[in-house]
């Protein structure tokens, strides 16, 4: 992490399974990184006491959409002038939430990245149990604020082999939606030759020390 930027966990809440992810893979763990909630004070204590040149809403275990403050944080860090990065993989089910970032929040010097590693029909398959639906809502009320409120918006797509042949396509209805930028990172934790890929089942591409945690 540049020295410049701070990385703020502000829940550990998510609701996917994502297999290569330590919430899922360090269940046993629990009790130790389940902390829930950063408290609201808290949050805003480092907004006013700290000048880093980035603030990294980037979750190790949970979404940021899924603290409960979510839209007093946003309102907060924007009425201080702090630029804002924040990752989601928009899959939070609650319209009402995105409507009002929608109406009536002004987050234009943030940046929003989705995390989408597939399409409707691929996406699933490592964010277990997401929903296109709401990922399309979720897209839908941020890419169309105006443009004097809205974030820059980048779309980051994850290639796995089995998600390879739609990536030419992701990117073209990304620019064509109204991302600003759609990036590809190709997975180096995951085996380059599953047994099949027609297969679905994401355990093929875990190497096997994950596969041993992941199955405990």
């Amino acid at each position: 992490m540049n020295h410049n930027n701070i990385e703020i966990e502000l829940t550990t809440v998510c609701s996917l399974g994502c297999p290569g992810c330590p919430r899922n893979y360090q269940k046993h763990l629990k009790g130790q990184w389940n902390t829930g909630h950063m408290l609201l004070d808290h949050v805003k204590w480092i907004a006013k006491n700290t000048d880093f040149k980035t603030y990294l809403f980037v979750g190790c275990y949970g979404d940021p959409l899924y603290h409960p403050d979510i839209l007093q944080i946003l309102d907060f860090y924007a009425w201080l002038g702090k630029r804002v990065h924040l990752e989601t993989n928009g899959s939070f089910g609650k319209k009402e939430l995105w409507d009002v970032i929608n109406t009536d929040l002004d987050i234009h010097k943030m940046t929003w990245t989705f995390s989408v590693d597939g399409l409707e029909d691929t996406n699933h398959i490592y964010r277990k149990h997401s929903k296109w639906s709401n990922i399309e809502y979720a897209m839908s009320k941020i890419l169309s604020m105006p443009k004097d409120r809205r974030p820059k918006t980048i779309w980051k797509w994850i290639e796995f082999p089995y998600n390879a042949h739609q990536t030419k396509t992701a990117k073209e209805l990304a620019l064509e939606i109204g991302f600003d930028r759609f990036e590809v990172m190709k997975s180096s934790r995951w085996r380059a030759y599953p047994r099949s890929m027609e297969q679905h089942d994401i355990s093929q591409y875990l190497f096997p020390k994950e596969l041993e945690l992941w199955n405990k």
